[in-house]
């Protein structure tokens, strides 16, 4: 996946028409939110009254799929067993290490979820070093051999963990869930996910570098650390990445059947045939400013800014975890792949759509000697 920025999110300098109204697009304070009704209605309002002062129309472009994020059956993920059996186990009484091990093998620790899982690994990666020595000093080398060839394969399929309890785990996924409706988005403040997802790209960038760098915590540093990282991904859960995939979808469609409407008449009978502006051409302009610009554009100026900061921060973390996961030649789903091609896909293509309308009304004001300010 290309790494997101800001230039992929904002207007690229062009003619004095284009980059007005892109300026315009992006550049809008942000405004009172719109549920799903109001946004999919400002549109049809939108094309309604493109469609009278053309004279042209064109057939709505509600097709458009919503990236989904695969069943979790798709994503499914294989791990190796740690090789340390029960008597194994009761031989590591001086090690912190056993504590931990006997946690894992408790009933909630047997049943635990992705992020358990992933708490569990590191805890056993930081205790394994200084239990490998007490295992040492008591005479039991073929053990301490035993557990650390346990902690490499755990050090190696971390990042596999990483991705169970993050990308496809059940906070992300909800995360990406598609909303009932709109009706609170764009939204008013700051999403309150954008800090929870810095902070976890922080730790998972301390865990890939550095994944023993905790061996010193005691018990209650763990359990602290813990509720630190379900906290976190419970505040990823509230996030609206699917709000945001869901208002660009709306935008794409709405785009795309106004751009369809405008071109007709570009490459049709033209709006007027001299460089001098009619009254239908000063009706068209009307409309671009007082509905596309004035209403759609200051919705899309807020979705726009949203989607900018979710996928800077989602940037970092796929590429760096995933990147890491082919490197160690661990197994990356094919169907996460192709969704996050899908995910990435719409919001270039509505982007793209954004620009194509733009340049399409310029044009078309062109022909009669208009701007979109004058």
């Amino acid at each position: 996946m290309s790494q997101p920025n800001a230039e992929q999110y904002l207007p690229r300098h062009g003619t004095r028409i284009a980059g007005f109204l892109l300026s315009v697009f992006l550049g809008c304070a942000i405004t009172a939110c719109a549920d799903n009704n109001q946004l999919s209605s400002q549109w049809q309002d939108y094309h309604s009254r493109l469609e009278r002062v053309l004279q042209r129309q064109a057939a709505p472009h509600d097709n458009i799929a919503f990236p989904h994020l695969p069943k979790p059956r798709e994503l499914s993920l294989e791990f190796s067993d740690s090789g340390i059996d029960l008597l194994d186990f009761l031989r590591m009484r001086r090690c912190a290490l056993r504590d931990t091990i006997a946690q894992r093998n408790s009933i909630l620790g047997r049943h635990g979820d992705a992020a358990a899982r992933l708490i569990f690994d590191l805890r056993f990666i930081n205790q394994a070093t200084v239990c490998q020595k007490i295992l040492e000093e008591d005479g039991l080398m073929a053990l301490a051999v035993q557990l650390q060839a346990a902690t490499v394969v755990k050090q190696r399929e971390l990042p596999t963990r990483i991705f169970a309890a993050s990308l496809i785990g059940p906070e992300f996924r909800q995360f990406w869930q598609i909303p009932v409706d709109l009706s609170t988005y764009p939204l008013s403040g700051k999403d309150p996910s954008l800090a929870a997802l810095a902070r976890w790209q922080q730790w998972q960038t301390e865990w890939l570098s550095q994944p023993g760098s905790m061996a010193d915590w005691s018990s209650l540093a763990w359990q602290q650390f813990s509720e630190d990282v379900l906290n976190t991904l419970g505040q990823i859960r509230l996030g609206a990445g699917g709000s945001m995939l869901a208002a660009q979808r709306v935008n794409l469609a709405g785009l795309t059947t106004a751009s369809a409407i405008i071109t007709q008449r570009v490459n049709g009978r033209p709006l007027c045939l001299n460089p001098q502006p009619t009254p239908a051409a000063r009706h068209f302009q009307g409309t671009l400013r007082s509905v596309f610009i004035q209403q759609l554009q200051q919705q899309a100026s807020a979705i726009n800014q949203h989607q900018f900061n979710v996928m800077t921060i989602m940037a970092e973390i796929e590429d760096k975890l995933l990147t890491v996961m082919a490197v160690n030649q661990l197994a990356i789903p094919k169907a996460y792949i192709d969704w996050q091609k899908q995910r990435d896909d719409l919001l270039l293509a509505t982007d793209q759509a954004q620009r194509q309308h733009v340049a399409l009304a310029g044009e078309l004001l062109k022909q009669c000697g208009l701007q979109p300010g004058n």
